[in-house]
């Protein structure tokens, strides 16, 4: 990745002082060419790398530079290590290991003893309550599979539960909504799509490698048309008030002398809502509209003959 090896320059030079660009290049795995390149955009955006030819020549930032003072203080340093070792803990990476390798090395030395000790001013944890997801092995062979734009291969489960085995050219590892998805080039649906990890079973690298290509806006992907909305009212007892302020908020709520919530909603026709009413029990129940009344009741109806049968 370009900002990284960026960022390891820096690094670099700030702790080495003088280096070559033969040997960024083979360190880094990319040409000469690309290392100069890497420099310019270093320059460009204010950090100065200079070069000096001959015995003992080479590349190096003056002595009196330093990067964390003159572009990110202690605290910045510290938000971003939070962030990006909230980030990690649900992937695992050894980029974004190395990343917090190096942002902690730019610390000031008065500040790399007390950065355990003290409390941080907030945390990032993404990963959910209880387990895991999605295993770490699946995580680790498809982040290969980007990293090296290889081609993947793996058996995967739709929401109908149907299985049908793909080979993908993977581009984007997403994490979205508690869970991890991969933005793949589908080579037998002829498009790109999305596949939710938790739903990938035996994957392996397949033979081959591909051409990155180009997905557009990646947002697009999780936009869902739900339909039209229309007016709902909801009735809530008093036990249940913070799960439905949790659930829609910014919502009109009216809370009556007896402690019952009124809620006045625009809503889509969607299953997901018919499920949150009927995962609250007697606690809850749609006054309008008829048709959302009707379907509680039938589907009351089936869970009490699954009982009595």
């Amino acid at each position: 990745m370009k900002i990284e090896r960026l960022l390891a320059i820096i690094v670099l030079l700030l702790n080495r002082r003088r280096i070559t660009a033969k040997e960024l290049a083979e360190r880094f795995e990319v040409s000469i060419r690309t290392i100069y390149r890497d420099i310019a955009s270093l320059n460009g955006a204010g950090i100065p790398i200079i070069t000096s030819q001959g015995y003992e020549g080479g590349l190096a930032i003056p002595e009196s530079y330093k990067l964390s003072r003159q572009l990110l203080t202690p605290r910045d340093l510290e938000a971003m290590i939070s962030t990006l070792q909230g980030v990690n803990q649900g992937m695992v990476h050894k980029d974004l290991q190395r990343i917090i390798e190096m942002l902690v090395s730019l610390l000031p030395k008065d500040d790399d003893a007390r950065l355990p000790r003290r409390q941080p001013s907030f945390v990032v944890d993404l990963t959910p309550w209880g387990p895991m997801e999605t295993p770490n092995q699946t995580m680790q062979i498809v982040q290969r599979a980007v990293d090296d734009t290889h081609l993947l291969a793996f058996s995967y489960k739709d929401a109908s539960g149907r299985s049908t085995s793909r080979i993908v050219e993977p581009h984007t590892l997403i994490y979205k909504g508690y869970a991890w998805y991969l933005l793949a080039y589908c080579r037998l649906r002829g498009d790109f799509r999305v596949f939710r990890l938790s739903r990938i079973s035996g994957p392996r690298l397949a033979e081959g490698s591909f051409l990155v290509r180009d997905p557009g806006d990646i947002h697009r992907f999780f936009q869902f048309n739900y339909g039209p909305s229309q007016a709902v009212v909801l009735r809530f007892s008093p036990a249940v008030r913070t799960r439905v302020e949790d659930s829609f908020p910014g919502a009109e709520l009216d809370c009556g002398e007896d402690g019952y919530i009124t809620a006045r909603l625009e809503l889509p026709d969607d299953p997901w809502i018919l499920a949150f009413i009927l995962g609250l029990g007697a606690d809850a129940e749609i006054i309008e509209p008829d048709s959302w009344r009707q379907a509680v009741k039938e589907n009351l109806a089936k869970m009490k003959n699954l009982y009595e049968t």
